[in-house]
């Protein structure tokens, strides 16, 4: 996906307070999705936007600089994340206890704010009250976080959670494991990596170091078209959300280039990420 923004100044700081957030090209329900804003992430409202227009506010999402309308419903007041959610999906629930009732489901990438564990369980902040999950389903932002145990800050195999998404829907700006766009696989497999990238396949041909040709290709690497980007799991099957098979899927990368070169023409880069 390739799109850009513009600048502002930023006034009000605000979290994702909902599972997600559209983030929208205007200040209506019905205008074109550009992006979404998951659980936690920082969403900074421009100065003069503070008082909502139809129900939205314009500003920038923190994690990669996006900016667009959100509504406003979806913006509170919560502690700086300690982790992530670095598995698919997770579900919420009211109580420690397994059984108890669920709340609402967070996609991979989502951050919370950790109070306490209870067993293998985390406590989490909430705009409504605590909430709980599984402790492994959740990354540390930082290695001496003092509640969740003892972890790294990244897992080493990104792109097998990429394949765990295998099948998840293709949305055109979408962000998260109910519906995501090429770009959008790739930002949120390499941030579980601990790579900070782009939102959109255009910046991100600039992501590690490029490759001589499609031969050297191997696990991790990324192969980009004019407005498409997926990734290799091994020297010969490519990893992408795409509006051919409208999913999440593994094929080939020679049928992926043949098909995609009568839409988007031929691969424009060939990169290695820097892990």
């Amino acid at each position: 996906m390739v799109r850009k923004g513009w600048a502002v100044n930023l006034m009000l700081a605000t979290r994702i307070i909902t599972p997600s957030a559209p983030l929208l090209s205007g200040p209506k329900a019905d205008a074109p999705l550009d992006s979404e804003c998951l659980f936690g992430e920082r969403f900074d409202i421009a100065d003069g936007g503070v008082m909502p227009i139809d129900g939205f506010v314009f500003g920038t999402l923190g994690t990669d600089g996006y900016q667009g309308w959100v509504p406003r419903e979806c913006l509170g007041d919560m502690p700086p994340p300690t982790a992530q959610i670095m598995v698919p999906m997770s579900d919420v629930t009211s109580a420690a206890d397994i059984k108890s009732p669920g709340r609402f489901g967070l996609s991979l990438g989502a951050l919370v704010t950790v109070r306490e564990i209870t067993g293998d369980r985390a406590k989490i902040v909430t705009a409504n009250g605590d909430g709980f999950l599984p402790c492994r389903h959740l990354l540390p932002l930082a290695a001496d976080d003092n509640h969740l145990p003892a972890a790294d800050t990244k897992i080493d195999d990104w792109v097998g959670l990429g394949e765990r998404l295998i099948g998840s829907p293709y949305k055109w700006g979408g962000r998260t494991a109910w519906g995501l766009d090429c770009s959008a696989l790739v930002q949120l497999t390499l941030a579980a990596a601990g790579l900070d990238v782009p939102r959109d396949s255009g910046p991100q041909h600039k992501i590690g170091s490029p490759i001589s040709d499609l031969t050297a290709l191997c696990r991790g690497d990324l192969v980009f078209w004019h407005g498409h980007v997926g990734i290799m799991q091994d020297d010969a099957r490519l990893l992408h959300a795409n509006a051919h098979h409208m999913a999440v899927a593994s094929e080939p990368l020679d049928h992926a280039v043949e098909r995609i070169a009568t839409i988007a023409g031929p691969v424009t880069a060939l990169r290695r990420p820097v892990i």
